[in-house]
């Protein structure tokens, strides 16, 4: 197994570096937007569907009966190993130039994840966990992962991409519960803030709403790092929904109490 994932850990790094050669010619550059839904604004660009069709290529040219889960485009097969990808998580802050948006890559074994990699591309930082590792790659150099061992809500930082995405008026109230007990909440990080989580810089994020893609590939790096990450009802991610990520499972138990109030 270990050889195995291995191997599946270089070819992600492969998936990811064909990501970036096409997502930073996109950066920051005039390109058509298309919105995906009418009742809100829900942007794809070119970017997003090129990377998409890159990613899936590639995974089905060297595993043929792998199944993949993608936000623009998915091949679903009936085979233990499954793909998900995101191909830019945040594609409001790419299309607004913010360099907070990354590539999210994970491979799940008979519904468990195995591997998930976090690719940042405008900031060259890289995020991977799999087995019983979790470690960050910035500018080629890589270090060891490990969350914050603060267990007190008074002195947490608190995370999320936005309060007015969540999936309704309910989740936003629990939102704000948890906002009055904690010493700093920063919004706008999308898949980012559980990279900084992971790397001890913040307590915890909470989103709602959430899709496979948008949280799978996170789950080992957060969880290999010291943290949980869970679904709001104590359940696993791997369907997405409502998230919480803490840096570690008292932290998790007190904002459980909180937002399930």
């Amino acid at each position: 197994m270990t050889e195995n994932i291995l191997k599946l850990v270089n070819f992600s790094n492969r998936l990811a570096d064909e990501a970036r050669l096409v997502s930073l010619k996109y950066f920051k550059k005039t390109m058509r937007i298309d919105n995906k839904k009418k009742e809100s604004f829900d942007p794809v660009t070119i970017a997003d569907i090129k990377i998409q069709k890159k990613l899936n290529k590639l995974i089905l040219s060297h595993y043929k009966n792998h199944s993949i889960i993608g936000e623009e485009e998915s091949f679903i097969s009936e085979n233990s190993y499954e793909w998900c990808i995101d191909p830019i998580d945040g594609t409001k802050s790419f299309i607004q130039g913010v360099p907070l948006w990354g590539t999210l890559i994970s491979l799940a074994k008979n519904r468990k994840i195995i591997l998930g990699l976090a690719d940042i591309p405008a900031l060259d930082e890289r995020y991977i966990g799999y087995c019983d590792k979790s470690y960050k790659i910035v500018k080629g150099k890589k270090t060891k992962l490990k969350t914050k061992s603060n267990h007190r809500l008074s002195e947490s930082i608190l995370n999320t991409t936005s309060p007015y995405v969540f999936a309704n008026k309910k989740d936003q109230a629990a939102f704000e519960k948890l906002n009055k007990k904690v010493k700093s909440t920063r919004l706008g990080g999308d898949c980012y803030s559980y990279c900084l989580l992971a790397d001890g810089h913040v307590d915890i994020v909470l989103e709602s709403g959430l899709k496979p893609w948008d949280i799978r590939a996170l789950e080992p790096i957060i969880k290999n790092a010291g943290g949980e990450l869970k679904t709001w009802e104590n359940k696993k991610i791997f369907n997405g929904g409502r998230v919480l990520a803490t840096a570690n499972k008292p932290l998790f138990k007190r904002c459980r109490k909180v937002i399930s109030n």
